[in-house]
């Protein structure tokens, strides 16, 4: 008997399942989205940083809203000033060099940088005078000048209180709650609150011409027309027959004398290029091992919870007068980075974590000079009395829970102020 052996039936393998289309479509879309994004950015940069200022910049001198300085320009003009403007580096370098018959006005001194700076002291030695508008320290810094920045009162009626060529004795203009002083010997300090002058005349050197730092409050289009802003600026200004107006660009750059760089420029486009092409790669080979498996987190917890737990700490232990001081500390911080004033939040914090906090600090007044400069400036731009602007951010502290709910809201409602948002 012969007995045939059965093969084992072999089951025909399963076919490879290709990438389904939809995928492939999805990943070109992709691609094209994010090329388009980053061209979108780059003309976007291009368009920020490369545009010029103009209407919308402080002292601008084409500026018609009320910070502008359009006004004044057309004042100097219409007095038989030769006034011309230079915006950026380029147009500059290209005006005639400024001689002893030229005064040289200087708008957004801010965008200043060390090469700039250098270079337009280098060109104005010979000039007649140079008026800086509202130069921050860091400008007067790089312009090598012995001027400093001062705080001064709230924005108010100033007398000279000096006498030159161009301004009288009984003069009023009206004055800003920043400032400046100097260490030069023979310096004219006029229109003075405090150690805080509107108007500053540092004579000139063998160096560097004479030199006029204002402080800009009586320059802009709404206070132009008070006191006596505009014969004060109109003598100042038009001193000389010729007046160069200087508006300096962030995007200005002085052309670097350094040798050229052995690594080719073409170098980085083609990074870029190899990244994106290992992207694309990637999308491509890309393989995936299954469905991602969701694995459950021990413990949530929302980070309400955490605000909220804090609060009930607070309220169980009585303690309104800390919890708004750390309201205000968080508020001066705020108005402090928005404002661009000095304000040393972590001192602040520290003092109240000690012991003795409740009964030597929260009853009083706060004596830091950062925050009394916060509350004049934060005055000038609101327009609020002062005992009321000062009481809130250091005067005594809320004691009870109706008292945290009024300086809260309040708190709110003066940074909101200060921000212009609704």
């Amino acid at each position: 008997m012969t007995t045939t052996a059965r093969t084992p039936s072999i089951a025909p393998a399963p076919p490879k399942r290709g990438t389904p289309r939809w995928i492939w479509v999805l990943v070109v879309v992709l691609v094209v989205a994010v090329t388009g994004a980053i061209a979108l950015l780059g003309v976007s940069a291009l368009t920020v940083f490369g545009a010029e200022p103009g209407p919308g910049v402080s002292y601008d001198p084409d500026n018609p809203r009320p910070q502008g300085a359009r006004a004044l320009a057309q004042i100097i003009d219409d007095h038989g000033g030769d006034l011309h403007q230079a915006r950026g580096l380029d147009e500059f370098t290209d005006s005639p060099r400024p001689e002893s018959s030229t005064t040289v006005v200087v708008s957004s001194v801010g965008a200043l940088n060390p090469g700039t700076a250098q270079q337009f002291m280098d060109r104005v030695s010979d000039a007649h005078r140079v008026i800086l508008i509202a130069p921050q320290d860091n400008a007067l810094s790089l312009l090598r000048l012995p001027v400093r920045l001062e705080y001064g009162g709230a924005p108010t009626a100033v007398l000279a209180g000096c006498t030159t060529t161009e301004i009288a004795d009984d003069d009023t203009i009206t004055g800003g709650a920043l400032g400046y002083s100097t260490s030069a010997p023979g310096a004219t300090s006029c229109f003075t609150t405090g150690t805080a002058s509107n108007v500053l005349i540092v004579p000139a050197t063998s160096t560097r011409p004479e030199i006029v730092v204002v402080s800009g409050d009586m320059l802009i289009n709404e206070n132009l027309a008070l006191r006596d802003n505009a014969g004060v600026a109109t003598r100042l200004f038009a001193s000389a027959h010729d007046i160069l107006w200087y508006v300096p660009l962030f995007t200005d750059e002085v052309a670097s004398a350094q040798e050229e760089s052995d690594i080719p420029e073409a170098l980085g486009p083609l990074v870029v290029l190899a990244a994106f092409a290992v992207l694309v790669l990637m999308l491509w080979r890309g393989r995936r091992f299954g469905a991602l498996v969701t694995e459950p987190l021990p413990a949530v917890v929302k980070a309400i919870e955490t605000t909220q737990a804090r609060g009930r700490m607070y309220h169980k232990a009585r303690a309104d007068a800390r919890a708004a001081a750390a309201l205000r500390i968080h508020t001066l911080t705020s108005l402090a980075s928005y404002l661009g004033l000095p304000y040393d939040a972590g001192r602040a914090t520290d003092e109240l974590a000690a012991p003795e906090w409740e009964t030597m600090v929260a009853p009083g007044e706060t004596a830091d000079s950062a925050v009394h400069a916060i509350i004049t400036t934060v005055v000038s731009v609101t327009g609020r009395d002062l005992p009321q602007v000062r009481t809130l951010l250091a005067g005594p502290l809320p004691t009870t829970d109706t008292g945290l709910v009024v300086f809260t809201s309040e708190l709110t409602a003066l940074e909101k102020e200060v921000r212009h948002t609704p």
